[in-house]
């Protein structure tokens, strides 16, 4: 699978993506202003028409403006807002510099953190926590903000809201206890205490932002845990999963929670990523009499009969979630992971463009596609997935090494070398024997002249039988070396 761990950034990606951002942001400026200068253009000329068109002309403005305002509150009131208010906080935190609001906001960007390092395991999406815009209809005492929130209170859909006050607690030395408590959503009244001492200010926020986590999205907080957990590269035997499995726990202890559904899913995940298939197999069967028609239990199904070597019942699974209502573009990349198994490759491709198609941006899937792109020979179409997937994560180094195997089979061994750097400077366990050979080469020639430099045998012809793409199984039976994790799902 492609979930991957989280590593250093080499510089030369880092340059090459913000060369590409750069660009990306120009075009996208000048597509702009060309934009703003037609409106004015069109403004101008309504402005000079004759003004007994105006009366009809003026209805048909209001009534769009209308119909976008009315849009905007019924986006505003489906998408449910996780928000953290200025913290209540002692004197001494405030002199420091950490006053109410800045702490609010450091909050929010460290639960924001723990979001986007959360695509290990199955988990439901999390709370939106991107500022919405406060629009005023002119001559009316009404705003889009309090529209949103007079929706929101008369059909019962609060946004969550992380309370968090902060009180000294010894005069003497920096002693602090911070009480969160949150307000709305499925866990509602949730509420904990987190004692901290010491001057590290950095270290409390964390802490509370983890809390608060566990308190308002529990389910996001243990994928981030088990992704922190695959970075270790732990063996088998000694990976530690207990944090998550009492989260999970805490989750199902709840009553009637809305998230316990993705909470057996991420436990059934756990069990598959320790070779416990058959166990996993067992409790999402159970799950699933509960939860008939839920598309990420049927994927975590999939994953445990595919682990069995038992393809077509796995792919029965998949199918039967990607054609649930509930099902996530997640649904179709990992059924498309088990196509490409299975060397079905029209039908692992087809899944792909329709993960894309629910996900532009989803690294896993665009990996994937890349990779079954490789599969096939179509080289060109690999590298601008495999690019694209680099772009939006430079650490991505089985990126790199299936980007680096596209070039190498195409006879660009001098542009596979570089990859095979890139990704062996991540990760050296994502390449082969060979591969690793290349890169340990373009590395030490660029580190004796600054910049790469082709290979020895740059001018070989592309091997005739080159290694295919790593077995799904394989990444299934065991946590692959080369950093990819089979438990993302979005």
């Amino acid at each position: 699978m492609s979930s991957v761990q989280s590593q250093r950034r080499p510089m030369s990606a880092r340059s090459r993506a913000f060369m590409r951002s750069s660009a990306a942001s120009r075009r996208d400026r000048h597509h702009s202003s060309e934009f703003v200068l037609f409106g004015l253009r069109a403004a101008s000329f309504i402005g000079r028409g004759p003004k007994q068109l105006w009366p009809y002309v003026l209805p048909w403005v209001f009534a769009l403006l209308t119909i976008v305002f009315f849009c905007l509150v019924v986006r505003g009131v489906l998408t449910r807002q996780l928000l953290v208010p200025p913290v209540e906080t002692p004197q001494t935190l405030t002199e420091r510099g950490y006053t109410s609001v800045f702490l609010a906001e450091r909050i929010m960007s460290a639960m924001k953190e723990i979001g986007q390092d959360s695509d290990s395991i199955p988990h439901d999406t999390m709370t939106d926590n991107d500022a919405q815009p406060d629009i005023q209809i002119p001559g009316q005492d009404m705003s889009y903000a309090s529209t949103v929130r007079f929706i929101k209170g008369v059909i019962k859909r609060a946004d969550v809201v992380v309370h968090v006050g902060i009180t000294r607690t010894n005069d003497g030395v920096d002693s602090y206890v911070a009480h969160v408590q949150i307000e709305g959503g499925p866990f509602n009244a949730r509420e904990s205490t987190v004692p901290f001492e010491g001057r590290d200010l950095e270290k409390f926020v964390h802490d509370i932002a983890v809390q608060a986590m566990r308190l308002a999205e529990p389910n996001i907080l243990a994928s981030h845990l088990f992704t922190q957990v695959q970075k270790t590269r732990c063996s088998l035997a000694h990976c530690n999963y207990r944090e998550i499995v009492s989260i999970y726990d805490e989750v199902l202890a709840l009553p009637a929670s809305e998230q316990a559904e993705w909470a057996l899913a991420g436990k059934a995940w756990l069990l598959a990523n320790q070779g416990l298939s058959r166990e996993a197999e067992q409790q999402t069967r159970e799950a699933l009499t509960t939860y008939t028609h839920s598309a990420v239990l049927r994927a975590s199904l999939g994953i445990a009969l595919e682990q069995q070597h038992r393809i077509d019942e796995a792919l029965e699974a998949l199918r039967a979630g990607a054609h649930e209502k509930s099902h996530t573009a997640e649904n179709l990349r990992l059924l498309g992971d088990v196509l490409l198994h299975a060397h079905r490759y029209g039908e692992a491709l087809h899944a792909f463009r329709q993960a894309a198609e629910m996900k532009p941006d989803s690294v896993d899937a665009l990996h994937d596609w890349g990779e079954a792109l490789v599969s096939v020979g179509r080289y060109d179409e690999a590298i601008d997935k495999l690019s694209h997937a680099v772009a939006l994560r430079p650490d991505l180094a089985p990126s790199y090494a299936e980007w680096g195997r596209a070039l190498d089979r195409k006879g660009d061994l001098r542009g596979a070398s570089r990859k095979f750097a890139q990704a062996w400077q991540l990760d050296p366990g994502t390449l082969s024997a060979r591969e690793s050979d290349l890169a340990r080469f373009a590395s030490a020639v660029q580190d004796e002249n600054g910049a790469p430099a082709p290979a020895p045998d740059a001018r070989i012809r592309p091997v005739s039988n080159p290694p295919m793409a790593y077995p799904l199984h394989a990444s299934l039976e065991a946590p692959r070396e080369a950093g990819k994790s089979a438990m993302s799902l979005a």
